[in-house]
This record gives structure tokens, sequence and C-alpha cells, in this order.
């Protein structure tokens, strides 16, 4: 607690893969340690006995012994709904999870079926209740947890190609795309938020969603979904998986976090030849944001701009979310997390990247200085543009 307020910390994909797991949080762990509520994505299972998936282009699976970071370095509740978390089967996701809560970590999105995946975890701090949902949009085929089948809970959209120019032909021209959701998902998102109305004093919806080879970029199936979250009663909505960070805004005097990139990537994989052939050189290319080897980072194979990163903050008073904010972090080639005042140069250059997100996508957002430090960490507040 701070003042009275309940300070949640929101950090989007983590995935440690390292012999000393705790040093990649280790300068920035005070600032862990000063939030009352610490999330996180977690991006993969971690086994030392992995299956084959259902379909996976890219496996990514640490090792059993590197998922006690999480508990050890204070965090208490993560999402596993995303497109790495089936890489080693179906067995390996359930004992990821059931390790995560044996240790005291709640877990959301994935389960031994649907109904499972789709229950909240449910986290009291302050003598409130806090209960996270957490689904995927971006995934392998036969991820997706089904009545009587282990997996995730999934939030799909269709996607809609559409003639370039309204009541104009023009044949071959680049089409514009729209998407659809599926209404069995949207039926689902929407009970389930009313449910976890029930049982919480607050709810967090969280999705893994976007595209991950643009910068900025928001699709109309991410503001869609993250506003009807609003309008069925969520009070604050969290995105991740595009590596790259997202704008912020606020929406009926409720927050939406759309893209908080990844917080530890420790991606320790060796790509299938045939794709190191056909994205050969690519790495150089700066307007390439895919997975390609980056010459000097062995450990995030992935465009310069997602060595920018951030710790996010929601402070809770009065039973809502009261403000928004970040502290902006960078990543070094050894994969640790530093965070770096945003009067700094890099610090500056993360206030200006995630106001870029703000401005390019014309949501309700401008950043400007914040009262409140995480562990001695200087950060910035996140407040509707029109006020």
């Amino acid at each position: 607690m701070t003042d009275g307020q309940l300070i949640l910390g929101l950090v989007g994909d983590v995935l440690v893969d390292r012999e000393d797991p705790p040093e990649v949080f280790s300068l920035v762990q005070p600032a862990l340690d000063a939030v009352d509520v610490l999330f996180g994505n977690l991006e993969g299972p971690y086994t030392d006995d992995p299956h084959a998936p259902p379909s996976a282009p890219v496996q990514v699976i640490p090792p059993a012994r590197n998922l006690d970071v999480y508990a050890r370095c204070g965090f208490d509740v993560v999402t596993m709904a995303n497109n790495h978390i089936v890489d080693g089967g179906h067995a390996a996701m359930l004992d990821t999870r059931a390790r995560l809560i044996e240790q005291g970590v709640a877990a959301c999105g994935a389960g031994r079926n649907l109904a499972e995946a789709r229950e909240p975890a449910i986290v009291e701090a302050g003598g409130m209740k806090l209960a996270f949902l957490g689904y995927a949009s971006i995934f392998p085929s036969g991820y997706e947890a089904r009545s009587a089948v282990p997996g995730i809970a999934p939030m799909r959209a269709h996607n809609v190609f559409m003639d370039a120019y309204d009541n104009y032909h023009a044949p071959g021209c680049e089409p514009r795309l729209k998407t659809v959701p599926y209404e069995e998902d949207v039926q689902n998102l929407c009970e389930d938020i009313a449910n976890a109305r029930q049982r919480a004093d607050l709810v967090i919806t969280t999705f893994h969603w976007g595209d991950f080879m643009k910068p900025f970029h928001l699709t109309d199936h991410e503001t869609r979904t993250a506003r009807l979250c609003i309008d069925e009663g969520a009070d604050l909505v969290v995105g991740h998986h595009h590596h790259v960070l997202r704008g912020m805004e606020w929406y009926k005097g409720k927050p939406i976090l759309y893209g908080l990139g990844h917080f530890v990537f420790d991606l320790r994989v060796e790509l299938p030849p045939d794709l190191l052939k056909m994205i050969a050189g690519s790495g150089e290319d700066p307007d390439f944001y895919g997975v390609a080897p980056r010459e000097g980072w062995p450990l995030l194979p992935l465009h310069a701009e997602s060595r920018m990163t951030l710790l996010a903050w929601a402070s809770v008073q009065d039973g809502g979310i009261a403000e928004i904010g970040f502290v902006p972090c960078m990543l070094r080639p050894d994969g640790l997390v530093h965070p770096v005042d945003p009067d700094s140069p890099e610090g500056a250059a993360v206030v200006a990247y995630v106001g870029k997100g703000c401005d390019s996508q014309n949501l309700n957002a401008r950043i400007v200085p914040a009262k409140i430090e995480l562990g001695g960490c200087a950060g910035m507040r996140v407040v509707p543009a029109d006020s």
C-alpha cells in the first residue's frame, strides 16, 4: 500500500531461461517489491519433459527449474493464455499451472478444459478481491481449450478482406482488412466478466493479441474487444504479445493498456533451417519486426524497438482504478531489465514511444510526470487527453 492506495504492477510477456533466473529481475526488483499485486503474461511452459504440441512453428520451452523465479521475485498472478503455452504439450502446460499455484502464484487463461481456462484467478490484497481473466487471440490451431480438451481461453475473430476503396473497382490493389469476432467467444467473455463481478471487487481482463509485425498499430479486434470489456463491467484491460510497446487510453473513465510488450524475453530457440533461409538478412532491415538474428543480441532476436519496455502500474482508490502510469525500462544484451529515469535519454525514448503509440492511434491519453515512485524508480502518469 502507498498512501492508502493499492498499487498494481503490470508487465507483458515474461520468459526466463538462464542459469541464475533471479538475476534477470535484480535491477528492477525494488520496483517490483513496491507494488501490492504483480501481474505478467507467462510466455511458455516450463518443463524438462516436453511433448509434441498440436502445432507450433517455433517452440518456446524453458527448463522446469526456471519457473520458481516468479514466486521468488514477487509475482502474484499470471495469465497463461498465449501462443506458446502449449508448446510442450498439454501435460507440460497443466504441470506448469499446477506448480505455479502450489507456489502461491495464481494463474488464469488455461486449464484442463474450457470451463477451467475461463475461470478467473482471484487475488486478495488490501482488503479487496481482484479477478484476472486471461484470453488469447493469437495462437496456433489446436491450442484452444474445448469442453473436454485442455488448452487456453480463446478470443478469436475472422479476417474479412474488403476492396481498397468504397464504390470504386480496383482489382489487384491491396485490400482493407476488418475482423468479425467469433460469437461464442464474445458470449463467453461477457459471461465471464459478469461472473467475476459477482466474486470480486475489481475485474481485470487480459489478452494476447495484435500484429507484432508493425509498430504502434492497433487492429479493430483489439480496440473493439477492449472497449467491450469496459462496457460489460471490467475495470482494467491489459494487452500483450506485440514485443514492441503499444499505446494506452482511458475509455469511459477506465484504463486500457493495449500492449505492454515483453518484460523479459530469454528466447533461446534454434530457428528451423527453412525459416532461417526465408528471413536471411531480415535482422539488418530496420522495417522488419519479426524474429531474426540480431548481431550482439543473442537473447532477443527482435527489432531494436523491442529493447524498450516498462513496468506499468495502476493505483486503486475508492474501489476503482484512479490512476495509471509506468516506469520506463530497457533491456540489455544480457537480458537484464534496467529501470531508466524518464529524464534520461533512454527513459525519454520509452516515454516518447508510448506517447506516439497513443497519438498515432487517436487514443484518449497524454503522458505527464507521476508523483508515485516505485522502489525509488521515477515514472510517468497516463491521464485522459481531455483532462
